[in-house]
């Protein structure tokens, strides 16, 4: 056992917007809000960025004793590893040095994480009478411009006038969070669930929705997920993962039923204020919007079905998605779009059983040989989903 991870320092701070940081392993991590939204002043969201790379590196953390870290979650803690250590076999459980207090405080809020995406959009849709703020967070996307000041500004321009139309407050949220995680070369695919779910407290919610990406019957290791995300409670604060028993046909079905949260859809991963057509997410969806006969405002159409291409799975979630759209392409009888995705369903199957028979049979040497020759950027990563001797997602 090396050396703790200190969390340490905790500041607020009121300048142009409030601001609650902390040093987390020797960098400062912070989350902003406009001055109007105040922000609690607590250790778990620290706690969530900080244990998959205390697990990694296999030591303690150690969070100061003026950073108080809720007793439930503390108790709960130990089950919360095994299951990370169970779906990756790389990490190591650790002990989490800290003073515990229990969360008494009554929040008023009911909030869900809110991107204006598929999941994110039905899960308003279910709840919308519950729900009073939406939870929109920059620098979580992966695309080409969507971390620019102006594209999240366009971005979050847009989302704030729809919430007003129905209704709700939007509560913008800055953070450097995925920068510390990338500087440490964890998948964020990963990471992103346990700072999602740790952020409740902070945002002095009573109850927080995260929308599920997957259904109770595609469960594999994920970031976000029905088993974990609710782990992650507090006294005050209860987490849901919302949405797991409708696969993704169903909740475009749902959501064409109100135009309004369809004409608002955002699901590009290239940009946070339009949908580019091209990139697999708008595909997705403008594929959905097809075999139902439906269309959005904010959506392109699906104006050629060579963009289909886009839907040939690399990975167990995308093939979570080219499964619903066939489906979809099922029930539409539509025989000239279930033909082609049916041809990458088998496309990826082969290639599945082949990666069982490198495995079990030949001792993973093509496995190895990919990782080195193929895929140079995923040999970067410390931490990954399953582990880095069992997977390459």
């Amino acid at each position: 056992m090396g050396d703790a991870l200190i969390i340490r320092d905790l500041r607020k701070s009121t300048g142009s917007c409030n601001e609650i940081s902390a040093e987390v392993d020797g960098d400062r991590v912070f989350f902003q809000t406009p001055l109007q939204y105040a922000l609690s002043g607590r250790g778990e969201p620290f706690l969530g960025i900080a244990l998959l790379e205390a697990m990694i590196r296999n030591v303690d953390i150690k969070v100061e004793d003026s950073i108080p870290i809720s007793e439930m979650l503390c108790k709960k803690l130990p089950e919360i590893q095994a299951v990370y250590a169970c779906w990756n076999p790389d990490l190591n459980r650790i002990k989490v040095h800290a003073t515990t207090d229990r969360v008494q405080d009554a929040y008023p809020r009911v909030a869900s994480f809110f991107s204006a995406g598929v999941d994110a959009s039905h899960t308003l849709l279910r709840n919308m009478s519950e729900i009073t703020h939406l939870i929109m967070l920059s620098r979580f996307e992966a695309g080409r411009d969507s971390n620019t000041p102006e594209s999240w500004q366009q971005g979050l321009d847009k989302q704030i006038g729809f919430a007003q139309t129905i209704g709700k407050d939007l509560i913008p949220v800055d953070t450097n969070a995925k920068q510390w995680v990338n500087k440490r070369k964890i998948a964020w695919g990963f990471a992103q669930g346990l700072i999602l779910s740790s952020m409740g407290p902070l945002l002095s919610a009573k109850r927080i929705y995260i929308a599920s990406s997957h259904t109770y019957n595609q469960l594999f290791p994920w970031g976000s997920h029905p088993l974990t995300d609710p782990m992650w409670s507090t006294e005050s604060t209860e987490v849901i993962h919302d949405g797991a028993g409708f696969r993704r046909g169903d909740k475009m079905r749902d959501l064409c039923k109100n135009q309004t949260i369809l004409d608002n859809l955002k699901v590009c991963w290239r940009s946070n204020h339009y949908n580019c057509g091209d990139c697999e997410k708008c595909v997705r969806t403008m594929t959905a919007l097809y075999l139902l006969g439906a269309s959005s405002k904010g959506m392109p159409r699906l104006e050629s079905l060579k963009k289909l291409k886009t839907l040939r799975a690399s990975d167990e979630s995308g093939f979570t998605f080219l499964e619903d759209a066939i489906l979809l392409a099922e029930n539409a009888k539509n025989r000239k779009v279930q033909r082609i995705l049916r041809r990458y369903y088998a496309k990826y199957k082969m290639r599945e059983a082949l990666a069982i028979l490198d495995r079990y049979m030949i001792g993973g040497i093509f496995h190895r040989l990919y990782q080195i020759l193929g895929n140079p950027g995923h040999t970067n990563l410390r931490v990954t989903l399953r582990g880095l001797q069992h997977q390459d997602n």
